[in-house]
């Protein structure tokens, strides 16, 4: 019985050692104070109780507006971050000079362009995106997450990466945290969760992402 006793636990430490030595350790993405300092303005906006769909609202504040006419507006994706971006001085398309209805389509057709550049938005490239996606809203970086509908008379999504303690592992599954406004507005979703609607199988291909070079902290 002794012998047993002894043997398993050299058994049991050779398990261990090859899971340190030879499995990849999990890294765990987490918040500088840039970041904390970005998570804390989002979590301000109160996303979720504002930027409501199907009703109108003043793009800059997502509260009710009274306009009346017959336009039935669905979501407010666009304005949430048309909003955001504009309390932080970052310059993309938005009301009034774009109408809220396909505002993402149009946002999604001109972050790649030389304007968008000029203003500081560079892209993410496709090789570990959602890492470099998230990692970059944990130092405080504005991530916008974009995608177009392939009906161009049916709108897309957006939204903002949302800086959060994260795991390889849940990027890999899930893709990054965002905060978002949509059928149902979130202050925190997988981006997977968020865009579900959007793509066609996971991992996706469809959804791009900028970053906003310029430290906004």
């Amino acid at each position: 019985m002794r012998y047993i006793s002894l043997k398993m636990k050299k058994l049991l430490f050779a398990l261990l050692l090859f899971s340190f030595c030879v499995l990849p350790a999990q890294q765990t993405y987490v918040l500088d104070e840039f970041g904390e300092k970005l998570k804390q303005f989002y979590q301000s906006l109160n996303v979720e109780t504002r930027w409501i769909s199907g009703q109108h609202i003043n793009w800059e504040t997502g509260e009710p507006s009274e306009r009346d006419d017959t336009h039935n507006l669905k979501t407010h994706c666009a304005a949430f971050v048309a909003a955001a971006c504009e309390k932080l001085k970052i310059v993309i398309l938005r009301p009034p000079e774009h109408a809220q209805d396909l505002l993402s389509n149009a946002q999604f057709d001109w972050l790649p362009t030389t304007q968008a550049r000029a203003q500081a938005w560079k892209h993410i490239p496709s090789d570990n995106r959602y890492t470099q996606a998230q990692d970059l809203a944990n130092k405080g970086f504005v991530v916008v997450a974009v995608v177009k509908n392939n009906d161009d008379r049916k709108p897309g999504h957006i939204a903002l990466v949302m800086p959060a303690v994260i795991t390889d592992k849940d990027l890999t599954d899930n893709g990054p945290q965002i905060i978002m406004a949509g059928i149902k507005n979130y202050t925190t979703i997988s981006l997977k969760a968020g865009f579900k609607g959007f793509y066609g199988k996971w991992p996706e291909s469809e959804i791009e992402f900028y970053y906003y070079e310029n430290p906004v902290f």
